[in-house]
């Protein structure tokens, strides 16, 4: 069985982790549009592909699969979860089990507005987010905001753009940074048709922070959860991170993905207030995110668990469950390409 990884980008333990559970029996094929990445040195077999917003890509993808008989594809990208969310029939049509969530859900995880909707509907704790500079100055005048402030672009993943505004000051010059950032990096993809609404301002939430994963099979049905606290950031991504039983935070997590209905792995951040102690759902994305190597040092096997999915075996209770405490953390791995 071949699995194939879209743009797979710099997470070569992904690559490593589908290699094991295949355990000889296929090879793990990446794609990315730059080939000298982490993820694709790590991969058995890589593609140089054109860029998510080419008409050439989905076109691509599909000569690939039918070439090297993939039966499992999923994206290590947010970006490029729309494109792929909307042509997913085209490669379910070649026999490829795709973990890849319906078009609105990817939308309401890329689109930080949506998600901040999506979460008043259902009375799920999330702190208090206005689109746009005016919105942020209106609701600062009523109270409704104080700072500090978080500015962050609208549709992003990672760190590209998220500031800490203090003050007034701070907080105009960081929506016009993030404004000039969004132009200028790969976001201005999503953005580029709504720039003028293409930032939030969203209340900080100052305490404890958590990254959940929730793994559905693909007709969305829960299957496992994982719980761990983060310890250390680097570059937007969670560095060193220990696993708990967290009973509120894991009902939160579980209960959005019962919304979602997601397939695959959804990444979840909730924010547990210093002084209250009241959780606050961040953010979440339909994907794996750079938090998974800390549930599956834990004992979880979510890829082994998709493969598994793509083949209609039973899936082993085993693959499901983690190890409370165990504390992990990332490390470089330099290699020759």
């Amino acid at each position: 069985m071949n699995i194939l990884l879209t743009s797979v980008g710099r997470r070569c333990y992904l690559v490593e982790y589908f290699k094991d559970a295949l355990g000889g029996n296929g090879r793990v094929v990446c794609v990315n549009s730059d080939p000298l990445t982490s993820g694709m040195a790590a991969a058995d077999t890589q593609y140089t592909v054109p860029r998510v917003d080419s008409e050439d890509y989905i076109p691509c993808l599909l000569e690939i699969c039918k070439k090297e008989e993939i039966r499992l594809m999923l994206s290590l990208f947010d970006i490029d979860l729309p494109v792929l969310a909307k042509h997913r029939g085209q490669f379910e049509s070649l026999g490829v089990a795709v973990a890849v969530s319906d078009p609105w859900v990817v939308e309401t995880a890329n689109d930080k507005w949506l998600t901040y909707g999506l979460l008043l509907e259902h009375g799920l704790g999330t702190p208090m987010t206005c689109l746009g500079i005016e919105a942020a100055w209106q609701a600062l005048r009523n109270g409704e905001l104080v700072f500090p402030l978080i500015v962050k672009p609208r549709w992003g993943m990672g760190s590209i753009g998220i500031h800490v505004a203090e003050d007034p000051a701070e907080l105009e010059f960081f929506y016009q940074y993030t404004r000039k950032n969004i132009i200028r990096s790969y976001l201005n993809i999503l953005a580029s048709n709504d720039i003028d609404n293409a930032i939030i301002i969203q209340q900080m939430v100052e305490g404890q922070e958590y990254g959940v994963d929730v793994l559905n099979d693909f007709s969305g049905n829960f299957l496992a959860s994982v719980v761990k606290r983060k310890l250390a950031m680097r570059s937007g991504e969670t560095d060193i991170a220990i696993t708990e039983n967290n009973d509120e935070v894991r009902k939160i997590a579980e209960s959005i993905g019962s919304i979602l209905r997601h397939r695959g792995n959804l990444d979840i951040d909730v924010m547990v207030e210093a002084t209250t102690q009241i959780p606050y759902v961040i953010e979440f994305n339909v994907r794996f995110g750079g938090g998974y190597p800390f549930s599956h040092l834990a004992g979880v096997n979510f890829p082994s668990v998709l493969l598994r999915l793509a083949n209609r075996l039973i899936i082993r209770k085993e693959s499901l469950e983690y190890k409370v405490g165990v504390c992990g953390l990332k490390a470089l791995s330099p290699r020759c390409i």
